[in-house]
């Protein structure tokens, strides 16, 4: 019988061990590419990630890999290859969510790492901004302007895209406990307004550019959480007296935030889940996550245990001033437009309190089952061989105790590769060509100098230029 239950541990301990490696997030392609990318060398990041493809990328993973190397081929100044990932991002990230709505509660009952990644909302809003700057580069403005189109019309589904999924989940016939959804605070991006401000004035359609500038205006006015800085001088609508060459800058640097993993303490009363992180007070746990406390019927007070769950993490960017010289010399400090990495954060607040909702749930369930597990085994065990049965229930409750808590992992999938800040500027001149360099400083010591070359700029057509160092 000894022999029996000492098997029988080895065979849970073994398949627990297997199960649970599945259920952490791959995360070793970055170890090389990250820096690459920090050191402008975009072309061997996306050489990395295509080798990793098979090895570290899965199926379920998939969004995750056109979105990374989407982003590459952008910064490698590949632009159609970028577009067609991006797009495939974008078409398997509406599929998924689709997918989702059906699924309901059935979901909610698995770890997120076994899931398709279905992308944060942030990436499927910003891969359409690179989508258009691809168009542009590639000449092709009108299907810019869809682009820019649809980062609005996302914006205006988000709030219902949330409402819609939490639903779902909370009117499926076996959720357990009712979550509750933020309403989004976000609903204007003034990066797509300024992209298709240019755009519209550059075809000609100057109501359609004041319009665009008005919404930039209300930005400021607006989301003050997300525009807390000084509103940078706006692109001009009106062509200038004389005959003068509009050239518009942008310029990004940084890398937007990673995922980390943070820990909450668990407490149940009845019919109750009270949530706790060390060190924090209710306000912060609320702030962070939605809420401080879930009803689950049905529960019985006394029983503690954790949960991971990721929160965003901003990535320190060196860069603090952003210089445009021509011709050797110096002729403005681009001003911050956008803190790409605050609209990432206020979009990962609005899908949070679902995400740790549903973990806490499943959590909660798990441990319910493992606790009433464990009491039937150790009973069964100490019936039938005092010695033995102590043995084998004290290594029977170690291993179910080690396999749920890992079970548990945080998902810690997000895109890599996009940026943290947007910049711009804008020079009326004299139309002519013009060697571009653009300086990247922290305080007074130069990063980075960019060569963009002689550039031919006219009057009448649209002067863009792109520049990025993403340190």
């Amino acid at each position: 019988m000894r022999k029996e239950i000492i098997g029988a541990v080895v065979l849970v301990s073994t398949t627990a061990i297997l199960s649970c490696a599945s259920l952490k997030t791959q995360q070793k392609q970055y170890a090389v590419s990250i820096p690459l990318v920090r050191s402008g060398k975009y072309k061997q990041a996306s050489l990395i990630i295509q080798e990793a493809k098979e090895s570290t990328y899965r199926e379920k993973d998939r969004v995750l890999y056109y979105l990374d190397l989407g982003m590459l081929y952008h910064w490698s100044g590949e632009y159609e290859l970028s577009n067609e990932l991006l797009t495939n991002a974008e078409d398997t990230i509406e599929e998924l969510y689709t997918v989702s709505l059906s699924k309901g509660i059935a979901s909610g009952l698995l770890n997120d790492n076994v899931l398709d990644y279905p992308g944060e909302d942030y990436e499927d809003i910003y891969l359409n901004v690179f989508k258009a700057l691809n168009y542009i580069a590639l000449g092709l403005t009108e299907a810019a302007l869809v682009e820019i189109r649809r980062v609005q019309i996302k914006l205006n589904l988000l709030e219902d895209k949330y409402r819609k999924s939490t639903e779902a989940y909370n009117n499926s016939e076996d959720a357990k406990g009712s979550i509750e959804f933020r309403k989004s605070r976000l609903h204007n991006d003034a990066l797509a307004r300024y992209i298709g401000l240019l755009l519209y004035r550059a075809e000609g359609f100057l109501d359609d550019a004041r319009i665009e500038k008005v919404f930039i205006d209300e930005a400021w006015e607006t989301q003050k959480q997300l525009y807390d800085f000084p509103k940078p001088t706006l692109p001009t609508i009106e062509s200038p007296v004389g005959e003068k060459a509009i050239v518009n800058f942008l310029s990004f640097s940084g890398l937007s935030p990673a995922k980390l993993a943070d820990t909450l303490r668990i407490r149940t009363g009845k019919d109750m889940v009270y949530l706790a992180i060390t060190g924090q007070s209710e306000k912060y746990v609320t702030e962070l996550i939605g809420f401080n406390f879930l009803a689950i019927p049905g529960i019985k007070e006394g029983i503690h245990f954790k949960i991971q769950f990721p929160r965003l993490s901003k990535r320190s960017s060196t860069v603090d001033r952003i210089i445009v010289k021509l011709d050797g010399v110096e002729y403005a400090e681009l001003e911050l437009l956008e803190s790409m990495e605050k609209l990432s954060e206020e979009t990962f607040r609005l899908k949070q309190p679902l995400r740790v909702g549903k973990t806490i749930i499943r959590a909660t369930l798990k441990t319910v089952a493992k606790e009433m597990g464990k009491e039937m085994v150790n009973r069964e065990l100490n019936e039938t061989d005092n010695t033995g049965g102590s043995i084998a229930g004290f290594l029977i409750n170690l291993v179910a105790d080690i396999a749920v808590d890992a079970s548990e992992n945080a998902d810690l999938r997000v895109s890599q590769f996009f940026p943290a800040s947007a910049h711009i500027a804008e020079l009326m001149l004299t139309p002519g060509s013009y060697h571009v360099t653009i300086e990247y400083w922290n305080s007074n010591r130069l990063l980075k100098e960019i060569n963009h070359g002689v550039r031919d700029f006219r009057s009448d057509e649209l002067n863009f230029i792109e520049s990025y160092w993403l340190q």
